[in-house]
């Protein structure tokens, strides 16, 4: 991430200032005059105010002919044409197949018999000057064929201007391997000082930068030779050197004609061409000796490769090869400013000292290569910057060096006050030690005493304080010693560390729960924010969460209000955790230490400990190839940073490391029924007459050992690998137990516990929950979260066993009492209902016997059925329970007469084991709470249909009174008087099937209430 965001960072200032420097370009000279059809008015330009006039525009162009001013008078000029000056197109253009030929330009001016006079930057590759008739200047011989003396240096010419035209002829010819023809760059013409000063300026800006940099090339080789390690100084030496070269060849005053007056144009093609490459390898090669972490050894190599094919085109004698030679310039080029300025900003994220330098010296240079190649590839000349930015990068990378020799300096100095510092230090950690131990042991002793001498009618509960007071101190005292001999084994480096793939957001959350209780008596608000979706680490568990305590555990200690936030990002190869506080804040003088053995928060009064847990986290976090730092700020507070690589399931684990994802190569056994390689989940075992239990581990290969300890004894077994499976599991099956895994990715074994005591209550599904952890707070959280029981790994058999039989005699002995419960209830006939049947019997009896004697025996069928004393065994049967409702809906409807509409819809051959009393309740409550309170009655509709596999659906339905959600969430809490209520229903529920009442309901529209429910098929019945 760091590299990305580096890389885009730079990418767009370089965009920025191209975009800026080529708007610059092409918005400059515009508003000076310009030459139409081969004549330049100057009529009205002010030379004083505007300065020097651009001889830029429309000229008459002869190709192929040298013409004197006579020979144009003579009109022996032939195909005379109009072209564009200068002209540097890359395009391919017909002039870059001429010899020679000739310029013309007429210059009118109301100035007559003043001197004045005339610049020349690039004229391709030799060229002679005419002004009014009369020769003023040349480079080189021109000539139809060979040209002699092919060269590119600039001159400055003056001649006396006349009133009205001036005629200006340049004549030029082509060398052979010559990169352009004509007129490259602009000519200037001025008065004569002002030209003058123009031309030394240029060559006192070139001057200035190439003494600068040449004196400090060899300001840095000899610094070289004093420091030889330090091979970058050679490299960078050599850069100024080269720069220097380069300055001298690529300004508008080309200075190296001053040092080689003879110069060819060859020469200064070769001279470039080394110049420019020999600058990008340098500047490379600077870059992988001074920050070898930061560069990428295949971009040194891919850009040595790249110049070695640029230098060698540049000699193959092919024209139509320049344009592809000069891209290859450019990109070498802006690529090696584009790389350092990256490699810079890398620095400065990774904290490098004077990396600032580095960046705005690298800024200034890169404005240097753009203009640089915006003047390459464009006709214009901008305005010289080169001097200003130049010195400023030059300037930088003097501060660079000052400062690492400032930095090497005060180190020498402080290694020295260490030595003497560490000296004390030794001395004063036995005396720090003793005091540790001494303090506790004090208070261990007196408080002993205490207990020894106190009355002896006190019972142990009296004396509760003083014995947690003592276990505290101990377990201080055995925090101190573990610290003290961790950090012994860490420097002799025998620190053992179990690697394996571990989920950051579980253990964070499994660690936080002991701190919270903490935290809220110190009013502090504890929050974790890292996300559930980071990948696993490649961690030691036990010292992953020796970090995460050391941490929480200080930023709980050092504040007093606020908050203490945990938070995690996935950064390219590691995943970065952080803890922050608002607590008291480390000043800055202790930031540097704050690491160190022994190192205590004295100055904030702060004396518990002997200073070893900062130091120690930060030598495990580095056991373990992470990273450790810290910001703070005094009086805001503080922010520990801490890394941990990814987990690459190439790597593989240690053997018999407790693996926290699900391994893929285990050996095959021979004595295992099904291999851990095949073992998808969820498992089920083959079906048995025993209880079903539902075993959770991410850990496959334990797992599997599971399966076959609880298969063996026996047992039907769901098996799954995460908390999301196991979820699932839960809400869709019966189940008598679950066995449950405290450490697990994703939801760890607490979150899952939560979930299902939302569903059941600790007699409905008991949880037996396993650790491997070492410390102690977990087995109090994990009964805290809901389990029943827990036990530490490694466990025997029997004991393994024992407790899972005891758990399932609860759960089993929870439903006996539900099932009395039932009998209980239904047996107590409510007064008022038999009242009420009673009276309508005797009413009946007068008016009509026949449904007097109906009554009769349908109230005879539900009391048989109500104090039927097998409601007191776990299960009845459908047929027997749809009695029971037909008997109760005869009642009602001649109660109630037309007021009640019902309808069983429920296939005859229909037959399958139910608990007793599971639709009667419903059609009561829907009979009693829904029809019965509206004037004109309703209709009730009790269905019961197959689903998919050996499911049903039972629907009792009504168009009553109905509810809103306030009623419908009290129905399921209230307890029913006189009968059995929906409370009791959705517990069996629970108990028997692991689902739940669906209650939906509209005020005056009605109310619906279904559940699903599994049945074995072998118990099927199809007759009574």
């Amino acid at each position: 991430m760091q590299r990305l965001f580096s890389f885009f960072i730079v990418l767009l200032c370089y965009i920025g200032l191209s975009c800026i420097f080529i708007s610059w370009n092409h918005d400059y000279e515009d508003n000076l005059p310009t030459a139409k059809n081969g004549i330049l008015d100057l009529t009205h330009w002010n030379f004083e105010k505007g300065g020097n006039a651009v001889l830029n525009g429309m000229w008459t162009f002869y190709p192929n002919q040298l013409l004197t001013p006579k020979s144009i008078e003579n009109g022996n000029g032939k195909n005379a044409q109009l072209t564009v000056v200068p002209n540097q197109s890359l395009k391919e253009d017909p002039k870059r197949h001429l010899a020679s030929g000739t310029y013309r330009l007429l210059i009118r001016s109301k100035q007559g018999g003043k001197m004045m006079g005339i610049r020349t930057t690039a004229i391709y590759s030799t060229n002679r000057l005419y002004m009014n008739g009369r020769l003023i200047g040349q480079s080189g011989k021109p000539a139809l064929r060979n040209s002699e003396y092919p060269s590119l240096r600039p001159y400055v010419t003056y001649f006396p201007i006349k009133k009205g035209l001036n005629e200006l002829i340049v004549q030029t010819s082509r060398a052979d391997g010559s990169a352009g023809f004509g007129i490259a760059k602009p000519i200037f013409m001025g008065i004569q000082s002002k030209i003058t000063y123009s031309h030394d300026i240029i060559l006192f800006n070139d001057m200035l930068m190439i003494i600068s940099f040449f004196f400090m090339s060899l300001y840095f080789f000899g610094y070289y030779f004093q420091r030889r390690k330090d091979i970058h100084l050679l490299f960078f030496s050599s850069f100024c050197l080269l720069f220097a070269v380069v300055i001298s060849w690529i300004s508008q005053g080309r200075v190296i004609y001053l040092f080689f007056p003879n110069l060819s144009l060859g020469g200064l093609t070769i001279i470039e061409s080394f110049s420019t490459i020999a600058i990008s390898l340098s500047v490379f090669l600077y870059l992988y000796y001074a920050y070898p972490k930061l560069v990428s050894k295949l971009v040194t190599k891919v850009s040595i490769v790249w110049a070695l094919v640029t230098v060698s085109l540049d000699f193959l004698p092919f024209d139509r090869l320049t344009p592809i030679e000069l891209l290859l310039h450019t990109v070498l080029a802006i690529g090696t400013i584009f790389y350092a300025s990256y490699i810079f900003v890398l620095a400065i994220i990774n904290k490098v000292e004077g990396s600032i330098y580095l960046t705005i010296g690298a800024f200034a240079m890169s404005v240097f290569v753009i203009i640089a190649t915006i003047n390459i590839y464009s006709s214009k000349v901008l305005s010289s910057i080169y001097s200003v930015s130049s010195l400023i990068f030059l300037l930088m990378l003097s501060l660079v060096m000052s400062k690492r020799f400032s930095i090497a300096f005060k180190r020498s100095e402080s290694l020295a006050a260490e030595l003497i510092r560490n000296d004390q230090l030794k001395d004063e950690f036995i005396a720090k030690t003793s005091h540790e131990f001494r303090t506790p042991l004090n208070g261990i002793i007196n408080t002993a005493q205490t207990l020894l001498a106190g009355s002896r009618n006190r019972t142990i509960s009296d004396e509760a304080d003083k014995l947690q007071m003592i276990t505290r101190i101990s377990y201080r005292l055995s925090a101190l010693v573990n610290d003290i001999l961790d950090l012994e084994k860490i420097k002799q480096g025998n620190l053992r560390i179990n690697l394996i793939p571990l989920d950051v957001a579980t253990t964070v959350t499994t660690e936080l729960a002991f701190y919270k209780l903490t935290a809220e008596k110190k009013g502090l608000s504890l929050s974790n924010t890292i996300p559930t979706d980071l990948p696993l680490i490649h961690a030691d568990e036990n010292r992953f969460r020796q970090i995460l305590n050391n941490l929480v555990d200080n930023a709980v200690k050092y504040t007093q209000s606020g908050q203490i936030t945990l938070s995690a990002d996935l950064l390219e190869h590691e995943v970065e955790i952080r803890v922050a506080d608002t607590g008291s804040g480390i000043p800055n003088s202790e930031l540097a230490s704050i690491f160190n053995a022994f190192e205590r928060r004295e100055r904030l009064n702060q004396s518990e400990g002997a200073g070893l847990g900062l130091n120690i986290v930060k030598q495990l976090v580095e056991i373990q190839k992470g990273r450790i730092w810290l910001d703070s700020e005094v009086g805001v507070g503080s922010t520990f940073h801490f890394t941990m690589p990814l987990f690459n399931p190439d790597q593989g684990v240690a053997p018999g490391a407790s693996v926290r994802v699900p391994s893929a190569d285990f050996e095959n056994q021979s004595d295992v029924s099904t291999t851990v390689d095949n073992l998808v989940t969820p498992y089920l075992s083959p079906t048995v007459q025993a209880p079903k239990i539902l075993v959770v581990d991410d850990d496959i290969e334990n797992l599997k050992i599971l399966i076959d300890m609880l298969e063996g004894i026996p047992y039907n077994v769901v098996a799954v690998k995460n908390g999301s499976e196991a979820l699932n599991i839960v809400k869709h099956e019966k189940l008598d137990l679950v066995i449950l895994d405290l450490m697990m990715p994703g939801l760890s074994g607490f979150d899952v516990c939560r979930e299902i005591r939302e569903q059941y209550s600790l007699v409905d599904l008991p949880v037996l929950m396993l650790t491997a952890a070492i410390i102690n707070g977990d087995k109090h959280y994990a009964l805290r979260s809901g389990a029943n029981d827990i036990l530490q790994k490694p466990y025997n058999f029997s004991e393994f066993s024992a407790r899972i039989r005891g758990l399932i005699l609860m759960k089993q002995a929870a439903g006996q009492a539900t099932n009395m419960e039932v009998a209980f209830l239904q047996s107590q006939i409510r007064p008022h209902f038999l009242y009420n049947v009673l009276n309508s019997i005797i009413a009946l009896s007068y008016e009509d016997v026949e449904k007097s004697r109906e009554m009769t025996a349908a109230f005879a069928a539900y009391l048989r059925g109500s104090f039927d004393f097998q409601n007191t065994s776990a299960m009845s049967t459908l047929r027997k329970e749809l009695s029971l409702v037909r008997s109760y809906l005869t009642i009602e409807k001649m109660r109630f007469q037309d007021r009640i509409d019902a309808v069983i819809d429920v296939d005859d051959s229909l037959n399958f084991p139910i608990p007793p009393l599971m639709i009667q309740p419903l059609v009561e409550n829907a009979i009693r709470h829904g029809i019965a309170k509206k004037k004109a009655g309703g209709r009730l509709t009790l269905s019961v249909k197959p689903l998919l596999g050996a499911s049903y659906l039972v629907t009792v339905s009504d168009n009553g009174v109905g509810m809103d959600e306030k009623q419908i969430k009290q129905l399921l809490l209230k307890e029913r008087s006189g009968g059995v209520g929906l409370k009791n229903i959705n517990e069996r529920l629970k108990h028997y099937y692991g689902t739940e009442l669906m209650i939906q309901s509209t005020v005056r529209l009605g109310t619906t209430v279904s559940y699903r429910l599994s049945v074995d098929e072998s118990q099927m019945q199809t007759d009574e």
